[in-house]
């Protein structure tokens, strides 16, 4: 073969060569791109995910803790205050419908609308059925001396009341220390109410209850009791939250149980708004 044509073919596999090596260079330069792209995008979706977690998840769980305490059964922790006073915390009691009115005397211990842990019986009662005509609220101190009926007090739960209950195992000093907190101004809507059907469970003998709410309490606690106040006073879950006593209920002894007439649904005209006339201290 001549030379020229041996150097031309020479010539013609190194180009080849080299344009191979080009188109190698190329494509792995092409790989490290697309690796080097998926990588940033990878990130970039990785660092959106952890954002989107960081936001969403503490507001998921948030609302899901939210909701398991607004649940029936649900037990809070005890404050301070709380474990000063012998109290178990405010527990979540099952409720009833609203406007549940009879004029017969209940059996609140064999009723379902309490607080039933550890078997005890749902005493006293925090809702459920009632008596159509409140309890005043002229006076706030319902001493056990006039057995005052329960099945009015329900009456005033569901207007968003708060009643404190207590037993004749209460020592007479706090029982009067009860009384001189129902007259407080600064508790206007709050009952104390003696309990005179036997003792109150579970060797409580005061009792904080709102409208499906429960706090079992040894003694008597102003810090336990205002913070209570607080919290559920007019509660959303009071069905009639904010209206007064049933017009004309200071009328009738705190002993007695009114029949139908002249006791009105709360829901009439009857009964008076929150702003018309309000018989408080």
């Amino acid at each position: 073969m001549p030379k020229d044509s041996s150097r031309r073919n020479d010539t013609r596999r190194a180009n080849k060569d080299r344009r191979a090596r080009l188109e190698e260079l190329r494509r792995q330069q092409k790989a490290a791109e697309r690796r080097k792209n998926f990588l940033f995008v990878g990130s970039a979706i990785a660092v959106a995910l952890i954002l989107i977690g960081a936001a969403v998840i503490p507001a998921y769980l948030h609302d899901q803790a939210k909701n398991r305490k607004l649940k029936a059964g649900y037990q809070a922790k005890p404050t301070k205050a709380e474990v000063a006073a012998g109290c178990e915390g405010v527990h979540n009691d099952p409720i009833s419908p609203a406007a549940l009115h009879v004029t017969t005397p209940i059996d609140y211990s064999k009723e379902k609308y309490g607080d039933t842990r550890g078997g005890t019986p749902p005493i006293p009662p925090s809702n459920g059925r009632h008596n159509p005509v409140s309890l005043g609220d002229t006076n706030r101190f319902y001493p056990l001396a006039q057995k005052p009926r329960p099945e009015r007090a329900v009456h005033n739960l569901e207007h968003g009341y708060i009643v404190v209950w207590y037993d004749s195992k209460l020592p007479a000093d706090q029982a009067a220390h009860l009384q001189e907190l129902a007259a407080a101004g600064s508790l206007s809507r709050l009952l104390v109410v003696g309990w005179w059907q036997g003792d109150l469970p579970a060797g409580k003998h005061v009792v904080l209850s709102s409208w499906g709410r429960t706090d079992r309490c040894a003694k008597v606690s102003d810090d336990v009791i205002n913070s209570f106040y607080k919290a559920h006073l007019n509660a959303s879950v009071a069905p009639e939250a904010g209206l007064p006593a049933i017009q004309g209920a200071d009328n009738y002894p705190a002993g007695t149980l009114p029949g139908s007439s002249p006791a009105p649904s709360p829901s009439t005209s009857a009964s008076p708004s929150p702003s018309a006339s309000s018989t408080k201290k």
